[in-house]
């Protein structure tokens, strides 16, 4: 049974803009938009796809709160044409209706936001989210209960399954980066609307990588581990002020701090600090200094010292070394071939950062250090490696450390007189062979900061 009961209120405003209430069970979609027209005094006319069957309640809404809600409960589109109102499925009123529509882009790919748009006017409904990669857009579809996602920055896209029938009104034009959409005036608001969201600049992050590589033996002495996840940064101060402290007869019997001093200048070395002085600040170990000393001294060397900068979201790549040759067979239908590929070798560091909405930058961030080597019985390399894979949050400005990253390199060294040495039996009182092996850890700086 189907109960429909349509009322509108008391005239005072003339037409669509007089409130209506409508109760309906089931009622044909048809039937309940011809019913709704003859309430607001509104022409209409009504497609032959507009099907199915809806219920809806609504108490003192205006006339075209209520079609809207209608329409996008179905999946329908309507359009003004004079003083008619014509309903149709938005692909067909879109067809039959609809006009060019030309938006330049200044940051987003066309090709993503082209995804995006298409899924969201066939029906979906859409959150905005800051992700990783840029803006995150979640689509749920009004009659399943399966996501579909797409993050508009670099090359993600969004994931959809089938043809989607709506990108066809779409056409990009790489040259402009622009989209030129065929579609109602009221389509084409929305598609306005949902590109002040997609369309926006996003931040950048540079990277400052400083790789050193120090002796582990020097690492030893100087008593460090290099397990700390960042190195603070502090300042220093100036000498505190002494007061003396005195008795009843005013005679000196000691002195307490009364003012502990004031920061004289600040300092980008990383910095320890533990324990307290009797002056009250905390005792300093200036990491940063003591490296240079061995850098000095060649007991550490900088390997590389890069800079680069990416889009919040983006992996930013940096290799320092060789691509070295690797001979590789295949076997087809009995046939050998051979043939040759690259392998990266040497320092290699990828870094994807996030800017957090309190400012802090989360990063992934992966470092490899291989070291080639020829191994001349198999007259191939052995590619020697060692990485390091982590997630961290630094404030703007911080600098991490990774370390542990430890490599042995075996020498051996022969001494000779010539023509002695090759003498019989007596040759090897005339040859001297020294084996040493020495430990080096490659140690990466690694300071984040925010393009403003």
């Amino acid at each position: 049974m189907i109960f429909v009961l349509i009322s509108n209120s008391p005239p005072g405003i003339a037409g669509a803009a007089s409130p209506v209430s409508m109760n309906v069970i089931n009622g044909e979609v048809r039937d309940v938009l011809t019913a709704l027209a003859s309430v607001g005094q509104v022409n209409i006319v009504v497609d032959d796809s507009v099907a199915g069957t809806v219920t809806i309640k609504l108490q003192d809404v205006p006339f075209e709160t209520a079609l809207d809600l209608i329409a996008r409960t179905k999946g329908l589109a309507y359009q003004k044409i004079g003083s008619v109102i014509v309903v149709a499925d938005s692909q067909r009123l879109g067809k039959n209706f609809g006009s060019i529509h030309y938006f330049q882009l200044k940051y987003a790919n066309p090709h993503d936001i082209v995804n995006v748009l298409s899924l969201m006017l066939s029906g979906k409904q859409a959150q905005f989210n800051s992700g990783e990669s840029g803006v995150q857009v979640k689509l749920n579809g009004k009659s399943t209960t399966e996501t579909q996602s797409a993050t508009i920055a670099g090359s993600s896209s969004a994931k959809s399954s089938g043809t989607n029938r709506e990108s066809e009104r779409f056409v990009v034009n790489d040259s402009m980066n622009a989209i030129i959409f065929y579609g109602t005036p009221r389509e084409a608001e929305q598609v306005r609307q949902i590109l002040d969201h997609l369309d926006v600049a996003y931040q950048q992050v540079s990277l400052e990588a400083q790789v050193i590589a120090v002796a582990k033996d020097k690492v030893k002495e100087l008593g460090i581990e290099w397990m700390w996840e960042k190195t603070p940064q502090y300042a220093e101060y100036d000498a505190p002020k002494l007061s003396p402290i005195q008795d009843q007869d005013g005679n000196t019997t000691g002195y307490y701090v009364s003012d502990p001093g004031k920061v004289t200048r600040r300092t980008n070395s990383g910095i320890i600090q533990y324990g307290k002085t009797p002056e009250g600040h905390p005792y300093e170990f200036y990491f940063q200094a003591q490296l240079n000393a061995l850098i000095s001294n060649g007991n550490a060397r900088v390997l590389a010292k890069p800079k680069i900068t990416t889009l919040n979201g983006q992996q930013a790549r940096i290799l320092i070394g060789d691509r070295i040759p690797v001979l590789v067979e295949k076997t087809e239908n009995g046939q050998t071939s051979t043939s040759v590929e690259y392998i990266d070798a040497g320092i290699k560091l990828t870094f994807t950062p996030r800017i957090n909405t309190d400012s802090l930058i989360t990063a992934a961030v992966r470092t490899e250090v291989s070291s080639p080597s020829l191994v001349p019985e198999i007259k191939a390399y052995r590619i020697t490696t060692r990485e390091a894979e982590t997630n961290v949050r630094m404030k703007d400005g911080e600098t991490m450390v990774i370390g542990g990253l430890i490599g042995s390199t075996e020498t051996e060294t022969k001494k000779s007189v010539p023509y002695l040495c090759d003498l019989p039996l007596i040759g090897w009182l005339f040859k001297n062979s020294t084996h040493s092996k020495s430990d080096t850890e490659v140690v990466i700086f690694l300071t984040a900061r925010i393009v403003k």
